[in-house]
């Protein structure tokens, strides 16, 4: 009696079990008829209910990169490369992952991927040629990232020359201006130098501005008397 009920209470134990297994199964073959048709959002969808298993995760992986999503491909492969088993799924995964970082540019990461597929699988060739691809883009991409500091470090000297020489420019007065400097300073030494007797310009024009305004303070007092005479009566002699 005990042996049945351990052997009952197993399979109710195992009946759930056995049962997450068939939707899984189911999900990845539908998955499977319409990823061969080309419909990848349905592949998708059903390959989302068996990402747990690593047949689900690499295939939905493949899925996205058919749709052009290398970002979420990518993210699907390192599922897929934790969730495999054995060390030939482990390399599909990789190699797949690497495909994905290539195809957003990511040379070092591709480099990476590519490498951890070689270790689980030394003898692929499509891993081992996409390895050499890989590193060539890699390091045309590092060959053109120092050719762009290097002319950005020499613009940023020249820049940095050229303000220079302007700053230079700006303080360094032209012929003209040094000819007209030299005139000014000739003539504020020489209006220093001047004895006490010798009248500047600009006294002796105050002193005629004085004599004319004199001159006519007199005339108009001559006209005022000649106005006062007028105004007396003229007498005859009858």
């Amino acid at each position: 009696m005990r042996t049945n009920g351990l052997l009952l209470g197993l399979l109710v134990l195992t009946a759930p079990v056995h049962a997450q297994q068939r939707e899984t199964e189911r999900a990845i073959r539908e998955g499977n008829e319409a990823y061969k048709k080309g419909d990848q959002a349905s592949a998708i969808r059903s390959y989302e209910k068996a990402r747990a298993d690593q047949r689900g995760a690499f295939n939905l992986g493949n899925a996205y990169y058919r749709q052009d999503s290398a970002a979420d491909a990518q993210r699907t492969y390192e599922a897929a490369s934790t969730l495999a088993k054995d060390p030939a799924a482990q390399g599909r995964a990789y190699h797949n992952l690497g495909n994905s970082w290539m195809r957003q540019q990511k040379w070092q990461e591709a480099v990476n991927a590519y490498k951890q597929a070689l270790r689980r699988s030394p003898n692929d060739e499509d891993s081992r040629y996409n390895l050499a691809y890989a590193q060539k883009k890699l390091q045309e991409e590092q060959q053109k990232k120092k050719k762009q500091d290097k002319d950005q470090k020499q613009d940023e000297q020249k820049d940095d020359k050229g303000g220079q020489e302007q700053k230079d420019q700006q303080e360094e007065p032209k012929p003209d201006q040094q000819q007209s400097q030299q005139q000014q300073n000739k003539d504020q030494q020489q209006s220093q130098q001047q004895k006490p007797d010798q009248m500047s310009q600009q006294d002796a024009q105050r002193l005629l501005d004085a004599v004319q305004q004199q001159e006519k303070n007199t005339q108009e007092k001559a006209r005022e008397k000649l106005r006062v005479r007028a105004k007396l009566p003229i007498e005859k002699d009858w």
